[in-house]
């Protein structure tokens, strides 16, 4: 079975095209899981118009953060290959398909993305603007995820035996994806996809902007800290 976890939060202008894009790949068996952390605006109005039994919507208890809001998400679902995905990008045809075929070789598989950007100039309102690994390119290793992450969670899946270790999330997280990541790195077999299988959409409201970091270097390095021990206390 395939869970597909979605952290949501006032993202009502690019879900449903995210939605349909995604669903057009899952089998009848397969789950959306859907946290919503608090919407204001019609997020939750438009999942509930496509009126698809394979979404599974958990409204907000509390405001937890993208964080933590995935780490509900996550423990409510069910498959044995779960797939992250953000509110606002799009999947591409295929992606479903050759990411359970990189399943076979690896526990955890990391893929390439095409960057989506608003468009200058007349026609298409988003247009391509080069590759995710142009600006953050997959390095192997615990050491090299620890000290620079180059896991993005809109661009992962991974077996449950990988939230078997990653669960409960430790405190003070820099990102959820970082923490997947390197105990994927420390426990388990990781593969990675050349082919970008998602438009991943860059806007004001992204939660990761991409090539650059607003925390100083006090932030970095707590976060670095508090990962290690993290990760030297996972067993």
């Amino acid at each position: 079975m395939i869970s597909v976890c979605m952290a949501t939060y006032n993202g009502g202008k690019f879900i449903r095209e995210q939605l349909e894009s995604i669903l057009s790949q899952l089998p009848t068996d397969a789950e959306v899981v859907v946290a919503d952390d608090g919407s204001t605006d019609d997020t939750l109005l438009v999942v509930e118009s496509l009126k698809e039994p394979r979404v599974r919507v958990l409204p907000a208890e509390k405001h937890l953060g993208v964080i933590y809001n995935f780490e509900r998400a996550l423990l409510a679902s069910k498959g044995e290959f779960i797939f992250l995905a953000d509110q606002d990008d799009i999947w591409l045809p295929g992606k479903v398909e050759k990411v359970l075929a990189a399943l076979n070789d690896g526990d955890l598989v990391v893929h390439d993305a095409w960057m989506l950007r608003p468009s200058d100039t007349q026609g298409s309102p988003w247009v391509r603007s080069g590759k995710l690994s142009d600006i953050r390119p997959y390095r192997k290793g615990l050491f090299a995820n620890w000290w620079k992450n180059c896991y993005t969670g809109n661009c992962m899946a991974f077996r449950r035996l990988v939230l078997y270790k990653a669960l409960p999330f430790p405190k003070n997280l820099p990102m959820h994806d970082q923490w997947l990541g390197l105990v994927a790195e420390k426990f388990f077999r990781v593969s990675y996809v050349t082919e970008p299988l998602i438009e991943y959409r860059q806007h004001s409201g992204n939660a990761t902007h991409i090539g650059r970091s607003p925390a100083g270097v006090f932030q970095k390095t707590k976060w670095r800290f508090d990962l290690a021990r993290a990760i030297f206390l996972s067993v």
